[in-house]
């Protein structure tokens, strides 16, 4: 069968995943690594294929395909994303997500980066929602990224629960949309630090939705810790480069070296005080020169309020060994479909 170009592009990886919102559906997905193609460094991916329905038992899996990736200076391994656990590849959705059915955990240990043991099939960043959460009601109802699974636990690196006075002895959790139906949406804080540029920490990647340059509004209940943070309003300085082991750090032009330190309520505390911190956009700062062509600031090509619900769509996992590649790399792609 003969294939259609049916769209295509090219983007600079930032390392987190991106999501390529396509104009029909698509049978086949191409992604080339052109920094990495032309790298002498061997044990990265320099490209990735995505095979759809049309392919019978050749489709597939969800946050797989087929990766090329350089086992030597100029020798080729072809494999599958799903060969390894680091690795994540394509998923393709054509339809609005929804929410999963709960699943039943027994417990969240005391960890920077917490680990909750629940039977699950999740992957590496997906969008879980936490509730029920006995023995730590601090975050009862929040949203987590899953940073890593291993067997029947998922790490959520966006969590540091090592100051908690107990473990979480049971909960409840869903696996939800990556994606809400309006982005950039709010963002739950699970950290700030005290510095001349503040460090946030939120329990999700906001590398999805939120650039360097654009403005944040913060909303910090008294009960966590750092009420002078409450009401501030911010622009992103810095954001923390996405990869399956980091934490989801956002640094802010707000001197908070004398305010005081941020900390969760206990678990114990009055309903009140487990109101949650929370960060949301405020708009956007950005000049251009139209004589020399630079721009400073905000991207003023990322839309700041967009659909997150638009389907077909293609998401490309980020990372070195994913096809959004990691952080600087140059990333081409195209999607096409069978003529008939």
């Amino acid at each position: 069968m003969a294939f259609t170009i049916l769209t295509g592009g090219s983007f600079t990886s930032t390392g987190a995943g991106v999501k390529i919102d396509l104009p029909s559906s698509a049978d086949y997905f191409k992604t080339w690594n052109m920094t990495q193609y032309a790298a002498a460094s061997p044990s990265v991916v320099v490209g990735g294929e995505w095979f759809g329905a049309k392919f019978g038992l050749g489709a597939s899996a969800v946050n797989s395909g087929l990766r090329w990736k350089k086992s030597g200076s100029s020798a080729i391994l072809i494999d599958s994303f799903s060969t390894s656990t680091a690795s994540d590849g394509f998923t393709y959705v054509n339809t609005v997500p929804v929410v999963e059915a709960a699943v039943t955990g027994t417990t969240i240990t005391q960890a920077a980066g917490a680990v909750f043991s629940a039977t699950n099939t999740y992957s590496n960043g997906d969008r879980v929602r936490i509730y029920n959460s006995t023995g730590m009601l601090q975050i009862a109802g929040m949203d987590f990224t899953v940073s890593s699974v291993s067997g029947a636990n998922f790490t959520c690196l966006g969590l540091d629960s090592s100051g908690f006075a107990a473990p979480g002895t049971a909960f409840t959790v869903r696996r939800i949309s990556k994606l809400g139906s309006v982005e950039p949406r709010a963002l739950f804080i699970t950290g700030i630090s005290k510095a001349s540029r503040a460090v946030v920490t939120t329990s999700t990647n906001a590398l999805l939705d939120y650039v360097v340059g654009q403005k944040i509004h913060f909303s910090i209940p008294s009960g966590m810790g750092m009420p002078e943070m409450n009401g501030l309003t911010g622009t992103i300085t810095a954001m923390g480069a996405y990869t399956s082991n980091a934490t989801y750090n956002i640094t802010v032009d707000i001197d908070s070296t004398g305010f005081t330190t941020f900390a969760f309520p206990a678990s114990t505390a009055t309903p009140t005080s487990q109101l949650f911190a929370t960060l949301a956009p405020a708009g956007q700062s950005t000049q251009y020169d139209p004589l020399t062509g630079v721009q400073t600031g905000y991207n003023f090509t990322v839309a700041p309020f967009h659909t997150g619900q638009f389907t077909p769509y293609m998401f490309l996992a980020g990372g070195a060994n994913s096809p959004a590649g990691a952080n600087a790399d140059v990333i081409n792609w195209s999607a096409y479909k069978f003529e008939n």
